[in-house]
């Protein structure tokens, strides 16, 4: 029978003699310039909450594995399938989100936007704190359309693009 990518990730880091925050902490490094993983975000790969998507290159290159073999871990099901928990990046198309459009005709987007962006997001952060995390799914989900839409359809200088 073969292993789920949680498993795989667990058996892999447990081989290494790793905790979840070293794995965590060896992701980061070799991801810098991404916002790092957390111990609870390996512990939610490994549990099958969460998929590691976005991730999976990293993985591979932290744990000195191919690539495909977390792609083809992540393809297996698991046995025992407890409804899975959906999280915003099960929602984005394949591929990158964030590619800019060809025609870039939109509105000039300036650091005033971008400030007001990272305070939604961190107001979005928030709600997750006290809110129902299938009542909060919706407005999140708006807002990454709207955020994304602004960045692909506007234009920026390269600063206020990162």
């Amino acid at each position: 029978m073969r292993e789920t990518v949680g498993e795989l990730v667990r058996r892999l880091r447990l081989a290494r003699g790793w905790s979840q925050r070293r794995l965590a902490e060896a992701l980061a490094e070799a991801a810098s310039g991404r916002v790092p993983p957390t111990r609870n975000d390996v512990s939610r790969w490994e549990i099958g909450t969460r998929s590691p998507r976005e991730w999976l290159p990293f993985l591979a290159q932290v744990l000195q594995v191919p690539r495909e073999m977390l792609e083809m871990a992540k393809a297996v099901q698991p046995v025992e399938s407890a409804p899975r928990v959906l999280s915003v990046a099960d929602f984005l198309p394949e591929g990158d989100p964030l590619a800019p459009l060809r025609a870039r005709t939109g509105r000039r987007i300036g650091a005033g936007q971008v400030a007001d962006l990272v305070q939604r997001v961190h107001d979005l952060r928030l709600a997750d704190d006290v809110v129902y995390g299938k009542d909060l799914i919706g407005p999140a989900l708006r807002e990454l359309q709207a955020a994304v839409k602004l960045y692909r359809e506007g234009t920026h200088t390269e600063e206020v693009g990162r």
